[in-house]
């Protein structure tokens, strides 16, 4: 893999233990992406060279030849030798960049009724995919399931609600694994919401990422409601 120096230009705390980092590429180097792409972080801590994979939360530019910033969406693990290292840098810090990487891109134009499903910081290539599908204003109808432990669990809160107001064709389904007072959304598994929302399944497409029992079990319940195998994309976390 080809490594480049990013630097971090904006850190944005989007919850308790995840954060925004936005990077730019130094030395006039630049890649182009596809909305749902990933990228792989690299940098020596205490003498041991970690990598991890991130998926790209900002949108492809549409000069896709020139882009020098990319937004990652990171949680802060626990224990993580990386996310720790990540979580005490500060604007300026410079670590190393690989990429892009990843199968799972957006199929456009996206087509009428697209799902889209995402647990935790597995809506980080849904930020890029559907930033991309609003900046060019496509009036298709589609859905986002988005599953967060608490109210305060819910990445960007704030843009995903605005959404809802802006866009008539765009459907958000937050759910949360309890319940918990002040929450009148839904409450339970993403995957067991889909009916509820979508009436026809047939030849609709459908991407999912987060955490890999959420993803086979929601392929499982799509394929069971009538969604082709080809036509589900995914990414687990």
């Amino acid at each position: 893999m080809n490594f480049m120096n990013a630097r971090i230009v904006q850190i944005k705390q989007l919850t308790a233990d995840v954060n925004s980092f936005l990077f730019c590429l130094e030395d006039s180097k630049y890649f182009t992406y596809q909305a749902g792409q990933f990228v792989i972080l690299r940098a020596n801590v205490n003498g041991e060279c970690i990598e991890r994979a991130y998926s790209i939360a900002s949108p492809p530019l549409r000069d896709e030849a020139h882009t020098e910033y990319i937004e990652l969406i990171i949680k802060h693990v626990p224990g993580g030798k990386l996310t720790s290292h990540l979580f005490s840098l500060k604007v300026g810090s410079i670590v190393e960049l690989a990429g892009p990487f990843g199968k799972m891109i957006l199929k456009e134009p996206i087509q009428e009724g697209d799902i889209f499903m995402a647990t935790g910081t597995g809506i980080a290539p849904f930020m890029s995919m559907l930033r991309k599908v609003f900046r060019d204003h496509n009036p298709k109808e589609f859905y986002l399931f988005f599953g967060a432990r608490t109210k305060e669990d819910i990445i960007y809160n704030e843009e995903l609600y605005e959404w809802t107001t802006k866009h008539e064709n765009f459907h958000l389904v937050i759910c949360l694994s309890k319940s918990e007072g002040g929450w009148d959304g839904e409450v339970g598994y993403v995957q067991d919401k889909l009916a509820s929302y979508v009436k026809d399944f047939k030849d609709k497409q459908a991407y999912l990422c987060g955490l890999p029992i959420m993803v086979e079990q929601s392929k499982t319940v799509l394929m069971k409601l009538g969604v082709k195998s080809d036509n589900i994309y995914k990414e687990e976390y």
